[in-house]
C-alpha cells in the first residue's frame, strides 16, 4: 500500500500504519491540509440542479404527450 502523502510503500499490518496513512505524522499533516483549506470538495448549485431536473422532467413529459418542441 502506498501511503497518499509521503508516497512511502507500507504494509497495513504494520503497528505504525494509521490507514491510509502509513504513520500518524502522515495522518496529521492530511489533517493539518484539510484545516488550512489546502483541499477542497466541490459542491453543487442546488439551484441549478433543480432547473436541470425540472427541465428534462418537462422534455419527458411533452415526449410522453407526443409534443415535439426542438429539431428533427
Amino acid at each position: 500500500m502506498r501511503c497518499p502523502i509521503c508516497n512511502k510503500i507500507f504494509s497495513p499490518d504494520d503497528p505504525e500504519a494509521a490507514l491510509p496513512f502509513c504513520s500518524e505524522r502522515c495522518k496529521r499533516i492530511d489533517l493539518g491540509r484539510w484545516m488550512n483549506e489546502e483541499y477542497s470538495v466541490d459542491t453543487v448549485n442546488l439551484d441549478k440542479l433543480e432547473e436541470a431536473i425540472a427541465g428534462v422532467e418537462e422534455e419527458n413529459a411533452q415526449e410522453e404527450r407526443g409534443e415535439d418542441d426542438g429539431p428533427n
